[in-house]
């Protein structure tokens, strides 16, 4: 079977590890192989540098980015009112995008390969909330409803929905979607409220699924290192803006506490290395930590090297939802700033509440309470290897819904 995975950023290595556990559950629910999986990224140029074995093409609704931004909107536009006409006639539209002129292009490339495909899995993550737009998101769903795919949303934070824009988008969503999973009771209750149809279930984040009992950190390993993540934002989780100043003293403290007590600190985030992409939040790190002996990592790392990385540390404070998931993963201690409501349901989920605050409430007390907190009784804040099971099993459980909706499509001899 060929499997479409789209609304994938692959630059930012959260969202590549949630790629590489939706593949890891097809793979083991017998949909697919990897090699019958595509993933339709949003700069496709760049990721295809990053993940060479891998099988990345443009997203159709979302142009590359470009300079200067107002191009990348026109183009963008124009790229919408092209995805809905090709989509609306494919076979039409596959011979003309066949001619010598067209069909090297990157779009024909795309869209006669999601053509091919005979299910369509948006990936899994935060996208869909008020505070984006989500137009493009929309009309790439739209598109694969209609040449016939059955439309799946991967476990996804969502919400509340209060906007017109976001509300009129996700009603389009929901009228093309065969099944819809969220990380977070939260997600549902947004979801159920606004549209009608699909109902959906809660189940872990699809990172759960690179879960392994074996890979788990050895506490107390006397390594003594400790990794922050730090990252740029502007607006708390329930309020419009935050004071930046609390929050870079607050990582600072970490940061000091942390090195009075011998650790070896490393700044690193799942957003960094890459030029081309929106976010390097080791240039935030250089700032915060100035004048600290914090060593800023600055490269890029790719899912396996980053859990790697993470299962090597005794105790991980982070501000990067997928960073906290993979310090849960590795058994590793986490201190979680969130600034998205998803990484606060999520440490609730689990137990973890007391290790979860918002962007705009944290304070340099705070985090040190809580490393003291860590310290005195590091079992207490690891998920065991229990736990770490049921989660696996519940972010691969999505697969055990797809033989339903799954159906043969008509090809064009």
């Amino acid at each position: 079977m060929k499997v479409a995975i789209t609304n994938a950023v692959l630059s930012n290595t959260g969202d590549a590890a949630i790629y590489e556990g939706i593949v890891q559950a097809l793979e083991a629910g017998g949909v697919a192989t990897r090699a019958d999986i595509y993933v339709f990224d949003s700069n496709a140029r760049v990721t295809r540098r990053l993940y060479p074995s891998w099988n990345i093409l443009q997203q159709l609704a979302v142009s590359p980015p470009r300079r200067p931004a107002r191009l990348r909107n026109l183009l963008q536009r124009f790229r919408h009112t092209l995805v809905r006409t090709v989509s609306t006639n494919p076979r039409v539209a596959q011979r003309i995008l066949g001619f010598p002129v067209l069909r090297r292009t990157g779009f024909a490339r795309s869209f006669c390969l999601m053509a091919q495909m005979e299910l369509l899995i948006s990936s899994g993550g935060t996208y869909l909330v008020d505070h984006y737009n989500f137009e493009s998101r929309a009309v790439e769903l739209e598109m694969g409803s209609r040449l016939g795919l059955p439309v799946v949303l991967w476990t996804q934070s969502m919400g509340p929905f209060d906007s017109p824009r976001a509300s009129t988008a996700i009603k389009r969503i929901a009228h093309c979607t065969d099944l819809v999973y969220f990380r977070d009771e939260k997600s549902a209750v947004a979801w159920r409220r606004t549209v009608s149809g699909v109902e959906g279930r809660v189940v872990a984040d699809a990172v759960f699924a690179l879960a392994r009992p074996s890979r788990m950190s050895q506490l107390f390993s006397g390594k003594r290192r400790a990794l922050l993540s730090v990252r740029e934002w502007n607006r708390g989780v329930a309020s419009d803006s935050f004071d930046q100043s609390t929050y870079a003293d607050a990582m600072r403290q970490a940061a000091s506490v942390l090195l009075e007590e011998d650790f070896a600190v490393t700044a690193l985030s799942t957003c960094q290395g890459v030029p081309e992409y929106a976010y390097d939040d080791s240039a935030l790190a250089m700032r915060i930590f100035e004048g600290m002996k914090v060593e800023v990592d600055r490269d890029f790392h790719g899912p396996d090297v980053l859990l790697q990385i993470v299962a090597e540390a005794e105790v991980v404070v982070t501000t990067r939802m997928h960073l906290a998931i993979m310090a849960l993963v590795a058994g590793v201690p986490v201190i979680a700033v969130a600034y998205e409501f998803k990484t606060l349901e999520l440490f609730r989920s689990l137990g973890l509440g007391d290790l979860a605050i918002s962007i705009e409430s944290v304070t340099s007390d705070w985090i040190e309470g809580k490393l003291i907190k860590v310290s005195q009784n590091r079992e207490r804040w690891t998920l065991s290897a229990e736990q770490l099971t049921k989660l696996r099993t519940a972010a691969m459980s999505p697969v055990e819904d797809l033989h339903e909706i799954i159906r043969p499509i008509a090809r064009q001899p």
